[in-house]
């Protein structure tokens, strides 16, 4: 039954043919016409039963892969998760919290599209490639927890540098693609190395986006892992994070991108019209994909043509018993 999708269980489809076969079949040998007429009208009649029971039980035809038309954008989320971007001066709480209801907004505003996310701390780690299925990257980003302290090394914003090159390099080779970066930061470099970096030679694969900052020239305090505010290590006053605008306004550069520091202002809308302006569509061929086509309308042709057939017949017995009853009553008057 795989290949059907009847209209009605199929035995309730069955029972009622059944009962109107056994209908006609009384009527064919209680006829008072000729055995000929009437076997060639239960034959006709037969067949536009079978043929209805056929179109109602709505056979289907099983193929496997299909040609899907796709958003030909590809969105790249790179979201920093260093323990500063806890830090409580983001536009209405921290900066993770704006950073991640930014990344829903982003992708309600681009439908469609496939989406990939790249999370950094002391390593980076791609946490999902691209893919259209949004939820998966909603759950992943709503369920960020507050880095472990005892872990941590210091940051520096080239860390996820090279899994950001290879998710565009894997971009650039799919025919036809508009790749789009989002580089979700506060731009602080922690770490005691100072070797100079550059997203220059990335910015050849990046059509659009932007690098998106985080906090303020004031600061703000983190709580850790456990809830307890982060003190300074060198003074045990409670640690303050700042944003690094230098740093970001770089990276941007480099990657051919605008520049936008989050506030309670920042409305994303222009850049992402401007981005779907630009999309179109490609058309992939998925061959894990399997289809069920409908096959019915075939019949239905056969189908019309028999009623055709039977409205043609039902009209000209119509009008031979017409002139049989006027002949009959000119013939009565007469007498």
């Amino acid at each position: 039954m795989r290949n059907l999708n009847p209209v009605l269980p199929v035995p309730a489809l069955i029972a009622a043919f059944s009962l109107a076969f056994l209908i006609m079949l009384i009527a064919w040998i209680r006829s008072r016409e000729s055995r000929i007429k009437s076997t060639f009208a239960l034959i006709r009649r037969a067949a536009i039963l079978a043929l209805t029971l056929v179109i109602a039980l709505r056979p289907m035809k099983e193929e496997h892969g299909t040609d899907v038309r796709l958003s030909n954008t590809d969105v790249l989320f790179v979201l920093d998760t260093t323990l500063s971007m806890w830090a409580d001066d983001g536009p209405h709480s921290t900066r993770i919290k704006a950073a991640q209801d930014d990344i829903n907004d982003i992708m309600d505003g681009l439908p469609g599209a496939n989406f990939a996310l790249i999370t950094f701390q002391n390593d980076s780690n791609v946490a999902a490639p691209f893919t259209q299925d949004t939820e998966t990257i909603r759950r992943y980003v709503r369920n960020i927890l507050t880095p472990n302290t005892e872990h941590l090394a210091g940051s520096r914003m080239d860390v996820p540098y090279y899994d950001i090159e290879n998710m565009l390099i894997s971009s650039d080779r799919k025919e036809n693609r508009q790749i789009i970066v989002f580089f979700l930061s506060d731009g602080e470099d922690t770490s005691l190395d100072d070797t100079p970096y550059s997203y220059e030679a990335l910015g050849a694969f990046v059509d659009g986006g932007a690098v998106i900052g985080y906090g303020t020239e004031k600061g703000g305090h983190m709580n850790d892992n456990w809830g307890f505010m982060v003190y300074a290590s060198d003074s045990w006053e409670a640690g303050v994070s700042v944003i690094d605008e230098d740093n970001l306004e770089e990276i941007a550069d480099g990657l051919g991108v605008e520049y936008i520091h989050r506030d309670k202002s920042t409305l994303f809308t222009p850049l992402l019209e401007e981005i779907m302006e630009d999309s179109g569509t490609v058309t992939e061929r998925n061959s894990e994909y399997t289809f069920y086509g409908d096959t019915y309308y075939k019949y239905v042709p056969y189908l019309t043509g028999l009623l055709v057939l039977e409205l043609f017949i039902a009209i000209r017995d119509n009008a031979k018993a017409r002139k049989k009853y006027v002949r009959k009553n000119r013939k009565e008057k007469k007498e």
